[in-house]
């Protein structure tokens, strides 16, 4: 994981540029926390007849992968090539066990080199990286063509925002993460950060702009590539198809021999298993196998940075069924001996102890009972779980405690990290994940489990639960479509979510958790993982004929059942922003909603 950041300056005159300057330096304190290993600075500058173009490259290094750190940006003199690289090779690219991938990916692109012909060199560059299995944002120097190359995996994993230049004295600026704009400059409009769409991969045609009267505007420069497109319409320079690695959702309905019957609805309850056909036992075995394996490449191979006691490893744990079976799975492959960290993040609500105190009940600020929100209830019966499948493991129940003081003294951070995620919902989803992944909290004592010893966690890797709900059908709103148009209106509704992923939310949690010098990983997520679920038909998925905490993520309740995890296999979902108490905190405005800006 890393911090990258780039900008291209137009130099046609002496003006003073101080507004640039300081908001390169603000955002090169943000990319910094991104990266505490090792940071680096590259210039060059490029002349025309017409003006001066500087380009200026910087990278934060988290080290998570080979024997030592590989500093950015990464250049060789020979040819000038420069990488800036934010992501995990976890498949795809020939990576020696215990390397670094940064280097090989290096590598395999400045193979382009030795093609003669420029779309054959181009394609050797979009090949590459269609083949990369794992989360990333890029930035590539080809020195030789003088093209950036820029952008992000196909489902948007890993944060990447950009500013496109309005006028001449403006800045094109890539970024891991923005800040706060400094001012209002007189002669430049203020930069405006937005995702770089995670619909394709870019690159910025310098030979053309050096050559042109004018540049504007700027989007001219740019040729982008779309997944399952060729390209855009008005750019016929390549044939290349960039594939996404996993099809469409299964969309063959189901026949009603493929369906178990109903049972009495007086025989229903939370206990009730409904029946396993051999086809879906046989998707039970794959998913834990396919999931499984992405697990695996996630917490294996892990630098050892802390003491040997310090977990490598933590789980974003609510109890849930999603993260449950990523805290299994990770004790199959994480070494017996190591103790993996459960973070469970819980926040005093205001309102509900204003209601306790005039009810006169006494509460103490230290009194954990306050922070029993719903998902340190579940969380609770989770570990305990786990403590029964896998005995011999030391598992961290990390009790993150936020007093409601402390959520409003961090929330201007929060805020300015999630941009330009601004939403009510946005800022409810970032405070749960920036508590969490920081670590600090509580465990009980081995041997007295009712003391509670300040305990902080070291891991660098976090296995965080999303996307079982986009792929297996664990949103209300999935059961609401089946309920209103039935399988083919529930396999549409999936499909939607799929399609949006790249859009929604990752980008902004990628900002939040690797604000702590932590990275994210989303085993649900790996392109194998994907591609199996989305190949299912949908009736071994989710059967929502049944009641809730039975029919959504149906598969998921098996695999749950088959890893001896009973109790959690028959929970509902909960949203970590209800499941937390960090939805509407403050109560001085409850018509607040969801989809409404943050002031």
């Amino acid at each position: 994981m890393c911090g990258v950041l780039f900008r291209l300056q137009f130099k046609k005159s002496l003006k003073d540029d101080s507004f640039h300057k300081e908001l390169w330096n603000q955002l090169m304190i943000r990319n910094r926390q991104r990266g505490p290993d090792s940071q680096g600075e590259l210039f060059k500058s490029i002349q025309s007849q017409l003006f001066t173009i500087d380009l200026t490259f910087f990278g934060a290094v988290l080290h998570l992968r080979g024997p030592s750190v590989v500093e950015q940006p990464l250049t060789e003199n020979d040819e000038q090539d420069v990488l800036l690289w934010n992501g995990e090779i976890f498949n795809g690219v020939e990576i020696p066990p215990g390397e670094n991938d940064t280097k090989y990916l290096f590598a395999a692109l400045k193979m382009s080199h030795k093609i003669e012909n420029d779309n054959e060199e181009k394609n050797r560059i979009l090949h590459t990286l269609q083949n990369i299995e794992g989360p990333y944002a890029i930035i590539y120097w080809q020195n030789s063509k003088r093209r950036l190359w820029f952008g992000r995996d196909c489902l948007g994993r890993r944060s990447l925002l950009w500013n496109l230049p309005s006028e001449e004295e403006d800045n094109f600026i890539l970024t891991s993460v923005g800040c706060k704009i400094p001012q209002i400059s007189e002669t430049s409009s203020s930069p405006y950060f937005a995702e770089v769409p995670a619909d394709g991969i870019f690159y910025l045609d310098l030979d053309k702009m050096m050559s042109s009267a004018s540049w504007e505007p700027f989007k001219n420069f740019l040729v982008h590539y779309k997944w399952h497109g060729v390209n855009n319409p008005d750019n016929n320079e390549s044939s290349y198809i960039l594939t996404l690695p996993f099809g469409k959702v299964n969309d063959i309905l189901p026949n009603p021999e493929d369906l178990s019957q109903l049972p009495a609805s007086s025989d229903l309850s939370n206990s009730f298993i409904p029946a396993i056909s051999p086809k879906i036992q046989d998707a039970i075995d794959r998913l834990i196998e396919e999931l499984g394996d992405s697990v695996r490449r996630r917490v294996i191979d892990i630098p050892r940075v802390g003491l040997i006691q310090d977990a490598r490893v933590a789980i974003m744990f609510s109890g849930g069924l999603d993260c449950i079976c990523l805290a299994a799975l990770a004790d199959r492959y994480v070494p017996k001996e190591e103790a993996i960290d459960l973070l469970n993040v819980g926040f005093e609500n205001p309102r509900i102890q204003q209601i306790k105190k005039n009810k006169k009940k006494i509460i103490s600020y230290k009194d954990n009972s306050i922070y029993d929100v719903p998902d340190r209830l579940t969380g609770r019966q989770g570990v305990e779980e786990l403590r029964k499948i896998a005995p011999n493991r030391k598992w961290n129940f990390v009790e993150v405690n936020v007093p409601y003081e402390e959520a409003c003294a961090f929330k201007p951070e929060i805020i300015e990290l999630m941009a330009p995620s601004d939403t009510i919902m946005d800022l409810s989803i970032a405070m749960a994940f920036w508590f969490a992944v920081r670590g600090k909290g509580q465990v009980a004592s081995l041997n007295d489990p009712k003391i509670m010893i300040d305990y902080e966690s070291k891991a660098r890797v976090i296995l965080v639960g999303v996307g079982a709900d986009e792929l297996l059908g664990g949103y209300s709103r999935h059961r609401e479509a089946f309920k209103q148009h039935g399988w083919k209106k529930l396999i549409e509704e999936i499909q939607l979510d799929v399609d949006r992923i790249s859009t929604r939310n990752l980008g902004r949690d990628d900002r939040i958790i690797t604000s702590h010098s932590k990275e994210s990983r989303f085993p649900y997520l790996a392109s194998n993982v994907v591609s199996f679920l989305c190949s299912l038909p949908m009736y071994i998925k989710a059967d929502m004929r049944y009641e809730r905490g039975i029919g959504e993520k149906l598969l998921l309740r098996h695999v749950a059942r088959q890893l001896g995890l009973f109790n959690a296999s028959i929970l509902w979902k909960r949203a970590i922003q209800f499941g937390a108490k960090t939805a509407k905190m403050t109560s001085e405005n409850n018509k607040e909603k969801g989809d409404m800006r943050v002031i």
